[in-house]
């Protein structure tokens, strides 16, 4: 099954971490899991869009920290993905583990 490692953090956690982000990438390629990752601009650069108001500029989704970035991986099942999101190097945000939705 695929997940996505959702990383919620500030910019600057983001900025120092990316150095051992790299090796956690290496450690999830080296295990066959990876199966994509991609960081995101700051902030600033976002543009939301909610049905019940206007176009906004920024982040305006309402989560606690601002989405950093993500992994694809392949897993077993939720509990061996909980164990590689136990290993990313995280400051003081947070990664949401969810599972992706199958085609049928």
């Amino acid at each position: 099954m695929r997940y996505a490692l959702l990383i919620y953090e500030d910019e600057a956690a983001a900025s120092l971490l990316a150095p051992v982000r790299r090796t956690f990438a290496a450690a999830l390629a080296s295990a066959g899991v990876l199966r994509g990752r991609a960081g995101f601009r700051g902030p600033g650069a976002a543009t939301t869009l909610r049905r019940d108001r206007p176009l906004h500029d920024g982040p305006h989704a309402e989560a606690g920290e601002p989405l950093a970035g993500l992994y694809l991986i392949e897993a077993g099942d939720l509990d061996a993905a909980l164990a590689w999101a136990r290993r990313l190097p995280l400051g003081d945000g947070a990664v949401e583990v969810r599972p992706l939705a199958e085609p049928a």
